[in-house]
This record gives structure tokens, C-alpha cells and sequence, in this order.
């Protein structure tokens, strides 16, 4: 899958890949890491939860009492790709993350969605895992547009926000501009503007045109990360430098949504930072929940 302009990895891990994690075991315990690295919270298992008459798979880890935070996954990106975040993150907050309709161990998704019916999901999500407002929302490629949906109808429930490379506003429309027709990229893209075409049933058309722009946020603590490595597939180095521009451009329109906002270019990650470097995402949330 390329998204967001990059070329996305298989996002399937074997759950013996999450328990052994760092020597993690089922019950949501902290445990000591190897070598002195970070501290690592177990990983708990996947309980499915109710929206309504569907079910979503959740998977919440470390201490009830702690800070909330919660994980948000791109287009059609399981809650697995979380795995070594939400282990350093669990050590010292009450993180949880989720599949969304259409993805993963969740029930199909109907209908014909935009990013506000997506964040009416993450609201109930909230809800139902029981987690303290105001959270702070970690989100990814599209998660990022969820994400900001969803704080602009809550303002006072977001505590902040942590961007991982997050698709900027506007950006679907450059994507489909500049990528030439019918390549691999320019097919995923086309494949979001239609509900009928994509697992989550997102009707881009509507959500892309809907989500150009976002009001500022306010004294929100906010940190964009965004890749070093990008992989566009074989496309005209004059086009890919083009689409490095509107990708960076746009990572720029994400900080300036608060007067706290940043944008933090992560060495050696592409697209899934949260994979390739999962301490530079743990380290922006310690940042934010410190308020900085």
C-alpha cells in the first residue's frame, strides 16, 4: 500500500513478535528492558469493545491511574503497528490504541465515511475504554486528520497532540495532481476517493475536501515528526522532489494549529516512524504530556 506518498510496509505482526517484545508478558505489568533501554510496559491483550451494533478491537496497556493516551493507526493500518510505542509509552501512561471499522480484528465498515464519522468513533472510543479527558492523541498518516477532526469539536478534551509523519491538509489534492496516472501511488490515492473502493469505506471525495484546513487549535502542546527516507515508487525525481514539498509544507500547516507546535524531522525513518524509530515518538509524548 502507498500512502501519503510513500510506499507502506505489510503492517501484520506475529503476536509472538509482541509478546516477546523486550521480554513483555500478558497483564499490563512493567518490566525491565535489556541493556538499559527504556522501561517497557507488557502488552495486554486485544479485547474487542461496542460502537453501537459493531465491534472494534482495542488493546490498552499500563496503569489506570496514569495520563491517557491514545494511538491512532493509518489508512488501513492495524493497531499491531504500535506495538514497540505503546510498550515504552505503557511504562508511563495509560495508552491504549485501536483497529478501526474495515481494519484488523474489527468488524467491516459500512456505508460511506469522512473523517468526522471516523472521529465520532474515536470519541466513543474514549468513552467506552473509559480513559481520563482531556488525551493526548498519537496519530499517524491519516490518523492525523482523524485526530485533528476530532479536537476541533473537543477542544477541551485534548491534553495534545503527537503528528507521526500525519497526512497534511490538502495534501490528497497534490497527491493526485502530481503523481502520474495509474501508477502504484497515484491507484491508492484514487482508491480513497471512493467508499466503494477501500476497507474503511472512506469517501474521500467528501473527507479530503472536507479537512483543506484546520482553525488553530490554541496553547495545545503539539509536535510533528516527520520522515527523512521517502519512497515514491518509480516516479520523475522532479515529481518526487514536488511531492517532498507539499509533504513538508504540509507538516509545517500541522504545527501551526497551535502557538506550541513544532515539527521534528526523525533521522533514518520513512513513512512509519512508529516502526523504524519508536523512541522518537515515546520521547514527543513525554514531551507533550510534560506540557512543553
Amino acid at each position: 500500500m502507498v500512502l501519503g506518498g510513500v510506499t507502506v510496509r505489510a503492517a501484520v505482526v506475529a503476536t509472538v513478535g509482541a509478546l516477546a517484545l523486550a521480554g513483555c508478558r500478558l497483564g499490563g505489568d512493567e518490566v525491565a528492558a535489556p541493556d538499559d533501554g527504556p522501561r517497557l510496559a507488557a502488552l495486554s491483550a486485544v479485547q474487542p469493545v461496542a460502537l453501537g451494533k459493531q465491534h472494534v478491537a482495542t488493546r490498552c496497556t499500563g496503569n489506570k491511574g496514569e495520563p491517557a493516551v491514545l494511538l491512532l493507526s493509518g489508512y488501513d493500518v492495524p493497531m499491531s503497528s504500535w506495538d514497540d510505542v505503546q510498550a515504552q509509552v505503557g511504562a508511563f501512561a495509560r495508552v491504549c490504541t485501536y483497529d478501526r471499522l474495515g481494519v484488523g480484528g474489527s468488524d467491516a465498515a459500512h456505508g460511506q465515511r469522512t473523517f468526522t464519522d471516523l472521529a465520532g468513533d474515536l470519541d466513543q472510543v474514549v468513552d467506552v475504554l473509559g480513559l481520563t479527558r482531556p488525551v493526548v492523541l498519537v496519530a499517524q498518516d491519516i490518523g492525523g486528520l482523524v485526530a485533528a477532526s476530532w479536537a476541533v469539536d473537543h477542544p477541551e478534551d485534548l491534553a495534545g497532540l503527537v503528528l507521526v509523519d500525519a497526512t497534511p491538509p490538502g495534501y490528497a489534492e497534490s497527491a493526485l495532481e502530481l503523481l502520474p496516472s495509474g501508477s502504484p501511488a497515484w491507484d491508492d490515492w484514487e482508491r480513497l476517493m471512493s467508499a466503494g473502493s477501500n476497507d474503511e469505506r472512506l469517501d474521500g471525495q467528501r473527507a479530503f475536501a472536507a479537512t483543506k484546513s484546520f482553525p488553530v487549535l490554541g496553547d495545545v502542546p503539539l509536535v510533528a515528526l516527520t520522515r527523512s527516507i521517502s519512497d515514491y515508487g518509480p516516479i520523475k525525481p522532479g515529481i518526487a522532489a514536488a511531492l517532498d514539498s507539499a509533504w513538508t509544507g504540509g507538516q509545517q500547516q500541522w504545527a501551526e494549529l497551535s502557538p506550541l507546535g513544532r515539527v521534528r524531522r526523525i533521522d533514518l525513518a520513512s513513512h512509519e516512524i512508529q516502526r523504524d524509530k519508536p523512541a522518537a515518538v515515546t520521547d514527543a509524548v513525554r514531551e507533550v504530556l510534560s506540557g512543553s
